[in-house]
């Protein structure tokens, strides 16, 4: 019985670990797709690896990078994830407290 129950939690684990690196990917490309409503601090043009950080401390809940968003679509985009991380976050907790 205990056994059962320890990989039920464990294939949870790895689910919600697997959700959010596809997140970040997902989202990470949805950013460079953006990027002409973007800016960094140094005025570098925006490349894969920003988009990537931008997203990776989004979904860690950090959200603290070089980049900024300016047009309403990179806002939103930056909300719906900033929602899906929230939202996994308490599926996640309510989980665990089963």
């Amino acid at each position: 019985m205990k056994i059962i129950f320890v990989f039920t939690i464990m294939k949870i684990l790895i689910r919600t670990l697997v959700f959010h690196f596809v997140c970040i990917l997902m989202f990470s490309l949805l950013y460079l797709n953006i990027a002409g409503d973007m800016a960094s601090e140094d005025s570098s043009p925006v490349k894969f690896l920003d988009c990537l950080l931008l997203s990776t401390t989004i979904q860690a809940g950090v959200g603290f990078t070089n980049l900024s968003v300016h047009g309403s679509i990179g806002k939103l985009i930056v909300m719906l994830q900033q929602l899906i991380l929230i939202s996994t976050h308490a599926f996640t907790l309510y989980i665990f407290t089963l």
